[in-house]
């Protein structure tokens, strides 16, 4: 029965660890300098080469005839725990070993001096496995061992290691594995196996393995079991399901650069070629992640060194010179909605190619709710604000004055500047009523003014113009507070930085809504009087002032 391969090439000795090199020096300066803890604690993601050193440590210690540190394979001593026939390494598992019983009957046999060599070592992996009376057992042997004895914890979960345990012992972390020390290791593999395999599919079983190296090691076995010698990068996209990277970068600079139609041409390609959108949306969602956190910080790229090469790292570098982060932003929002809308979607590319436009300002940018805005029916919504009639405020003051009340004035906004860009008209119609909700936190009066027959009638690039019925409405939303309020609150909205321009309705040659004429009949003298209070009323609402009688 042939080895896994991870298991065939395990290193031997320090030499040959590839990767860990902080953990490794230190080990090896200890060992050099007579310094042998007798408690280590190894902690770290899978497959990341803990137990392998744990058993090199056990060796290296033991070897007789030692050379800078690295065990020289040819001793008794050596040759003995190669053929795991030592009965001084014990490996337990605590995963299979958790109760209390399992460590008192260590405890029995701890005080026992080797065999064969001149220390005990016990290997004990996935400690956090162990009951919490287990637990307590081991913490009295941690605290007075025997000299001859050395105990080696390793563990995935480090917070469910008791603090107690943690503190005596010497804690090593272990990191996920760059993505060149993998692609080193397998090309090593290869060479030994005889197998050809370019660099780009080693590149991919590498990034697959996300930092892994067991993992990794396995996806190659998985590889090499087609029988074939000659490994290409179609035949590793096949077998482990993914796109390759240089497709997610490629579509994530013609997003950036505002190119939706090749964009959205390479997403139609990749899906007439087999590949899976929604794997490939996962691996673009990633990759606008990774250059997110290098906008805000290069130093942020230790959290996925082992993801992209240094090429691939100097590529998303220069992409982050010419984006903004509000961008980058928008489309990674823009992204993990159609990435939950592929499977149920009719057609896998349409939820994409929404996105790619909504991230490329086809459409307005304000997109992490525009599923709101697709569903709404209202036609209102997509029309003009109808004109409602009103008589002139002249008519209704008297006999009382009206003392206009300015409400506070507004704060420059401290926020980062929104992006610029074009929009239209129908997206500005359509977001009117969601303008005159918003706004209302801000400034209640200018929100009832608004309201109040003023309307979008023109869209020039970010320019947007307003109609109003009357000069002392043009004058009000002039005034540079309210202007810069409306700006504001509407360019939050659209996600674009916005100009207003104000004209009245003769201006924009709108003939005005009718007047209730002075010889109209009317009925009742209460529903003159009832009138007369509700346009006085909505005066006030609209101005924000208040009535003060005269004495």
């Amino acid at each position: 029965m042939t080895s896994t391969l991870y298991r065939k090439y395990r290193p031997g000795n320090f030499e040959k660890v590839i990767g860990q090199k902080h953990i490794v020096q230190t080990l090896s300066n200890a060992i050099k300098n007579n310094h042998i803890g007798q408690a280590y604690l190894f902690t770290g993601p899978r497959g990341t080469g803990k137990t392998s050193i744990a058993r090199i440590l056990a060796k290296t210690v033991n070897c007789t005839d030692l050379s800078n540190a690295i065990s020289c394979e040819k001793c008794p001593s050596c040759q003995m725990i190669n053929e795991n026939k030592s009965l001084d390494i014990i490996e337990i598992d605590a995963a299979s070993n958790t109760g209390v019983d399992n460590i008192r009957e260590l405890r029995e046999t701890i005080g026992l001096p080797p065999t064969s060599l001149k220390f005990k070592v016990y290997i004990i992996d996935e400690v956090h496995m162990l009951s919490s009376g287990a637990f307590n057992a081991l913490l009295k042997t941690l605290e007075e061992p025997p000299a001859h004895v050395i105990f080696i914890l390793a563990t995935t979960e480090i917070h469910k290691v008791p603090a107690t345990v943690i503190s005596r012992c010497q804690r090593f972390d272990f990191t996920r594995l760059p993505i060149e020390n993998i692609i080193e290791k397998l090309s090593n593999i290869a060479k030994s196996e005889k197998i050809t395999i370019d660099a780009a599919s080693l590149e991919m079983i590498a990034i697959a393995a996300e930092g892994g190296m067991r993992d990794a090691e396995s996806l190659f076995g998985q590889v090499i079991a087609l029988e074939d010698k000659n490994i290409t990068a179609t035949e590793v996209e096949e077998i482990l399901g993914t796109t390759d990277r240089k497709f997610a970068a490629e579509i994530t600079s013609m997003i950036l650069q505002k190119d939706a139609t090749s964009a959205i041409t390479k997403i139609n390609e990749l899906l007439n070629n087999g590949y899976d959108l929604q794997i490939f949306a996962k691996s673009l969602i990633n990759y606008l992640r990774q250059l997110m956190l290098l906008k805000i910080n290069p130093e942020l790229k230790n959290y996925f060194t082992s993801e992209a090469t240094q090429e691939q790292l100097q590529t998303m570098l220069q992409q982050i010179e010419k984006a903004e982060l509000p961008v980058i932003i928008l489309t990674l929002n823009l992204l993990l909605e159609a990435r939950n809308k592929i499977a149920n979607s009719m057609l896998p590319q349409l939820p994409l190619e929404i996105a790619i436009i909504r991230a490329t300002h086809t459409f307005p940018a304000n997109s992490t709710d525009y599923s709101k805005q697709e569903t709404q029916g209202d036609i209102n919504l997509q029309m003009p604000v109808q004109n409602i009639p009103i008589a002139e405020p002249t008519a209704i003051v008297q006999p009382t004055t009206v003392v206009i009340q300015e409400e506070d004035p507004v704060i420059e906004s401290t926020e980062p500047a929104l992006p610029t860009g074009d929009t239209d008209l129908y997206t500005v119609q359509n977001n009117w009523r969601k303008l005159l909700e918003e706004i209302k936190n801000h400034n209640h009066s200018l929100a009832a003014l608004l309201a109040s027959n003023c309307q979008a009638i023109a869209v020039t690039g970010a320019e947007i113009t307003i109609a109003t019925p009357y000069d002392f409405y043009k004058e009000k939303l002039n005034d540079h507070a309210n202007k810069l309020t409306v700006e504001s609150v509407l360019g939050k909205i659209l996600g674009l930085k916005i100009l207003l321009k104000i004209v009245t309705n003769k201006e924009a040659g709108i003939a005005d809504a009718p007047k209730i004429e002075e010889s109209q009949p009317i009925d009742d003298a209460h529903s003159v009087a009832d009138g007369q209070n509700s346009l006085l009323s909505s005066a006030m609402e609209l101005m924000g002032a208040k009535v003060v009688v005269e004495k």
